[in-house]
Formats: structure tokens, sequence, C-alpha cells
């Protein structure tokens, strides 16, 4: 993936969990970032995430392969599109995590990512300081389609499959 403003996207993302800004992510901070967002895992489970990952077999988690995580992720997604066997078993799969990942920023479960969930969820996983209310609520404001200045499932999962955009900070 060339420097594309997708590419701009995930490298934010994988920023997030570099917590020493290395340009590697590793198992403790893996493991502490999947805690700061709600996600307990056991040391297997975040091994295996590792395992699974680490493409050059080094034991840790680079830029590169963290983008070819999420290219590999859309085309599976596109492999599905296409009417293969195991569409119905990969949107199922997708959807639940999907679900799992709406969960995490919705913290009262109530249906609805508020401002303030996402602007919690975004503190938690270590953004600087300048997350302003004001930043969290223009991004809620590009997914949320039907104006009620929250964002549901449904335009949740829209804005995962176009690409993240909520989480971008101008």
């Amino acid at each position: 993936m060339k420097n594309t403003p997708e590419r701009v996207e995930l490298e934010k993302v994988f920023a997030l969990f570099d917590k020493n800004g290395d340009g590697f992510i590793t198992r403790q901070e893996l493991g502490e970032s999947l805690k700061n967002i709600g996600l307990s895992s056991s040391d297997k489970e975040v091994s295996s995430m590792i395992e699974k990952l680490d493409i050059n077999g080094d034991g840790l988690i680079d830029a590169d392969e963290f983008c070819e995580m999420y290219e590999s992720m859309g085309r599976r997604y596109e492999g599905a599109k296409t009417g293969e066997k195991a569409v119905v078993e990969e949107e199922e799969d997708e959807e639940v995590e999907l679900r799992d990942a709406f969960d995490v920023f919705d913290g009262n479960k109530d249906g609805l990512i508020t401002v303030e969930e996402l602007r919690s969820v975004l503190c938690s996983l270590g953004l600087k300081k300048g997350i302003k209310f004001e930043d969290c609520e223009e991004m809620i404001k590009k997914v949320d389609m039907d104006g009620d200045g929250m964002v549901n499932f449904d335009e949740f999962k829209l804005m995962m499959k176009t690409g993240g955009k909520l989480i971008s900070v101008s």
C-alpha cells in the first residue's frame, strides 16, 4: 500500500498502539492497548495475534504488517462480494467483529456512539491531550447519516467498510 490517504489513516491508528513511538507494536503494547479500549485478552491471545500479523517473524508488528492485515481484511471482504461459497460465514464473522468494535465505543450499550463516548475511547487509547470535544463532534458529523448527532451501528458499519474515517483527526 503506497502513501495513500488510507495508508495515512492506518498509520495514525498504528501510532495509537505504538506507545513508545519506536515504529513497532510489541506484545505488551498490544495487550495494554486492547485493555485500554475494554478488550481484555490473555497473554496467549495477544501472542497469537502477534504471530498472525508478524509477517517477517521478528516478534513485532511494524506499520507495513499492520497495513497488510488491513488490506487482507479488505480482500476478504471483496472476495465475499463476488459470491464465493464462504460468503455467509465471512459476512457473519465480519458482522460479529464490527459489533464487537462498535461495543467498545458504545460505553453505555444504548446502541449509539455519542461524542462523549468517542472522546473517552480516543483518550483511553493514549491520543494526545489535544483531542477536543469539537474534534470528536466533527468526527461524528462525518459519519452521522441521520443527523441525530450520534453514530448508530449501521452508520458505524458503513464507516468501517469505507475506510474508517471516524477516527481521523485533522
